[in-house]
Formats: C-alpha cells, structure tokens, sequence
C-alpha cells in the first residue's frame, strides 16, 4: 500500500442542508487534508456504535459480518477509497481467506493457503466494517487533489498554501446554507473561499465539499 495515503476517522457531524443525512471525515495522518464523504444515516450509526460512541447493546449488520468472518478465518486487510465521479466516492475491500482442500481415506489431509479478494463496496460500508476490524483505510493522492480540505494552522487553505479570506459573516453563511447550486455558481472566487472557511469552522462539512467541488470546477 505504500502508493496510498493512509486516513484516519477525524469525525461524523450532522449534516447542515439534508436532512438523514450525515458527513464522515476522513483525514491523513499528519491531519493537514481532510476528506468529507456524504453517508447515510444507518451507515453513520454503525461507524459510530463501532467508534464506541452509541449504545453497544445496539447490533447491526456489519456486526455479524464481523462474527460471520471470525467464524471463517477471513480478514480484512484494507479499505480503499480509489475512485472519485461526480461526487461519488468508490471503494473496495481487501480481504484474505484460507482455500482448503481435502483428501480421502488414510491419506486424508487438509493443506491450505491464503489467498486474497478484492470486493467492491459502498464507502460507507467499508468503513464500518474496517473499525471493526481494526484495518487500515486508504485512498489515492488524486482522490486528494480533487475532493481534499487542506488545513494550516486549523483554518483551510488553497493549494498554493495561501490563507482563504473570511470577509464574510456568520449571517451570510447561515443565509448561504439556502442558496441553490445556480446561486453558488455566480458567486466569486473570493467569496466562495470566504464560505468555505466558514464552513469548516462550522463542522458543514457537506457545504465545504460543494463550494470546494465549484473552485476546483473554475481551475
């Protein structure tokens, strides 16, 4: 894996514009790019509970997937993030099992060997089950280029390392939050770093991916 950059689980927050829905981020390890990734509420709960932040009395699926592969001898060796369309995030698991095969009579014997699966998955789910299993997750460093928050000091950056301005409000950012995509598409880059700032500082982790997704789009 030494081609990926490895993430860690920085948080999940509500998110500010839909409701059910709720933002995971991602971050590397020295904490200077953060990836928000939209899930779904289910999917935030089960990372959660696996996190140890909800009820552990609470089962979900990806609980017996973790009891099923004890059961089996699987494990899980990564979660990649390796593809980015649209806004959409795609990931697979890498798992390793044991293949055994059996003979007949006195000669009987069981030899066996690892072999490895690539399985695709939804991101959300890769996740949860790599908290489970205590595996790493990764992503790409164009991933990175494309849908990365890079920070400096707590406070967002552009890719050049120049501060964003924070010339606008906090009533303006509460009145952008109801603004359509037509609305932020006529906005100046100035102002759009400005609310990007803003939504960072907020924890709208959702918002600052739209207005990083529209800077990037002007480039």
């Amino acid at each position: 894996m030494d081609q990926f950059i490895r993430l860690a689980i920085r948080g999940i927050s509500l998110s500010q514009i839909q409701s059910g829905i709720y933002v995971l981020l991602l971050e590397e390890e020295s904490g200077r790019i953060k990836l928000p990734i939209i899930i779904e509420s289910l999917q935030a709960q089960s990372i959660a509970s696996a996190l140890g932040k909800k009820d552990p009395s609470r089962s979900f699926t990806h609980d017996l997937f973790l009891t099923f592969a004890k059961v089996f001898h699987i494990k899980l060796k990564a979660v990649v993030i390796y593809k980015l369309v649209n806004g959409i995030f795609f990931s697979y698991i890498l798992f390793e099992g044991i293949e055994g095969i059996e003979g007949e009579g006195e000669e009987k014997k069981k030899k066996s060997e690892k072999i490895e699966h690539k399985i695709d998955s939804k991101t959300s789910d890769a996740v949860a089950l790599a908290v489970r299993f205590q595996a790493p997750i990764y992503t790409t460093r164009e991933i990175f280029d494309k849908a990365g928050i890079y920070f400096e000091n707590g406070f967002p950056i552009d890719k050049e390392n120049e501060p964003y301005e924070t010339g606008i409000e906090n009533s303006g950012f509460l009145f952008f939050k109801e603004k359509s995509q037509q609305d932020l598409e006529k906005m100046t880059e100035r102002d759009l770093n400005a609310l990007l700032n803003h939504a960072v500082i907020n924890e709208c982790y959702e918002l600052a991916a739209k207005i990083k997704k529209e800077l990037d789009r002007r480039e």
